[in-house]
């Protein structure tokens, strides 16, 4: 049997103890670490213990207490909507936590990374029924109810637990596809002790890039230069990985139309006349015919979702599959989902157009100006169309009118806040 060697014992000796520190105070490290700037949340008996440590470190870190617990989620969302940088939620056991849900669900949807922090029962009285435990199919049972709403659940039962927790629920928030992920703390775990120490930082958001393969780029100009009709349609992704400079780029260089889902209008200026803006059985005439009769889409970032497709119905909105279709995303499960793609790539949606702005220019890619007279007549059609709409008087009010009415008194850069409803179509 092999003994260490004195020096070996001398020098495990030598090395610093570690610090105990509580569960609570970890977490309140891990956020400062991380410069996550905000918590969202309301306080309850079951993350009460977080709340001292989030004090000491209120500096870094600022809680703000909505009036529901589905609003802390919904600010959260936001943040990383304008940001792209993710913050966190806190909420107590029980119905706290169960308000959450909600949104969650939209944060999940349209890829808004957040770290969600709810308060559980403690471990020693795991499926014992203590106050507000759900345990009819699995002790504090928390994760499975916010399981189809969050890319995962991670719940620690130890402190030592919780430092690879902290950074596999933050990596898991930002990485891929992004959205929201929850960790689950009994909350014992707050005031509990153990000697350990955080893991390395995780890498930000956007710091981890796929890209296509030369093969895949390749077919893709081969697709591009035997179009007459193409079109690019972008979604959340172009948005997410802040390819606009790169998408405006190529778009212009190769006199591309572009189509946009709502989540993907801006990443080309909505005024520039290659953007067509938003397709689907609420958008605009142009982009509809474009979809119609374009022989080639170039997806990036998009999900072909009900509306933005039309439900789907054929030749609606597009074509598929007499247009060939290349499809990239960071999300393998959108890749296919609702059509099947002549050429799937999973890959960043700026990365991706940077190797196509790279590769371009060794081929001849024709100008496509006959796609842009036909789409000059559809936009002047739509234009006639609509344009009486923003002037007329009539019982009851024209949205149009209510749309250019609000554009004739708010600056540029106003920013509107639409509740749930069909008007929000209208701007």
């Amino acid at each position: 049997m092999n003994k260490p060697t004195e020096r070996a014992l001398a020098g495990v000796a030598d090395k610093p103890a570690r610090t105990t520190r509580k569960g609570g105070e970890l977490i309140a490290e891990f956020l400062v670490r991380e410069k996550i700037p905000y918590v969202f949340g309301i306080c309850g008996h079951g993350n009460i213990g977080l709340l001292d440590p989030l004090y000491e470190v209120r500096d870094k870190v600022r809680l703000v207490s909505p009036r529901h617990e589905q609003t802390a989620g919904h600010m959260a969302d936001g943040y990383f909507r304008v940001k792209h940088r993710p913050v966190a939620t806190l909420t107590s056991t029980g119905p706290g936590s169960a308000n959450l849900i909600m949104a969650l669900a939209v944060a999940q949807t349209d890829s808004s990374a957040l770290l969600a922090i709810s308060a559980n029962v403690p471990t020693s009285q795991f499926n014992r029924g203590p106050f507000q435990e759900l345990n009819r199919h699995h002790q504090a049972d928390y994760p499975n109810v916010v399981r189809p709403v969050v890319k995962r659940s991670f719940q620690p039962t130890r402190v030592d637990m919780l430092p690879l927790f902290l950074r596999q629920a933050l990596t898991t928030a930002i990485s891929g596809r992004p959205g929201p992920v929850n960790l689950d703390v009994p909350f014992n775990l707050f005031q509990e002790e153990a000697a350990v120490e955080l893991e390395a930082p995780a890498e930000g958001f956007g710091t981890r890039r796929s890209g296509a393969s030369p093969e895949e780029v390749a077919r893709t100009l081969d697709l591009l230069q035997a179009a007459r009709r193409p079109a690019i349609f972008i979604g959340h992704g172009v948005t997410l990985s802040e390819a606009g400079k790169e998408l405006t780029e190529f778009a212009r260089k190769y006199r591309i139309p572009v189509i946009s889902s709502p989540n993907g209008m801006g990443c080309l200026d909505m005024r520039d006349p290659l953007s067509l803006g938003f397709i689907g059985r609420n958008g605009a005439y142009p982009a509809n015919q474009a979809g119609r009769h374009t022989d080639f889409v170039l997806a990036i970032g998009g999900r072909f979702d009900d509306r933005s497709a039309s439900s789907w119905l054929p030749g609606y909105s597009w074509n598929f599959p007499a247009a060939k279709l290349v499809h990239v995303d960071v999300d393998h499960a959108e890749i296919g989902r609702n059509y099947v793609p002549d050429l799937g790539i999973l890959a960043d949606a700026r990365t991706f157009l940077r190797q196509l702005l790279a590769e371009a220019p060794s081929r001849k890619i024709p100008g496509f100006s006959e796609w842009q007279a036909e789409i000059a007549a559809w936009r002047a059609d739509w234009e006639k169309y609509i344009r009486r709409n923003f002037e007329a008087h009539a019982s009851p009010i024209r949205p149009e009118r209510i749309v250019a009415d609000c554009r004739a008194v708010l600056p540029d850069e106003a920013i509107i806040s639409l509740d749930s409803g069909i008007h929000h179509n209208w701007f």
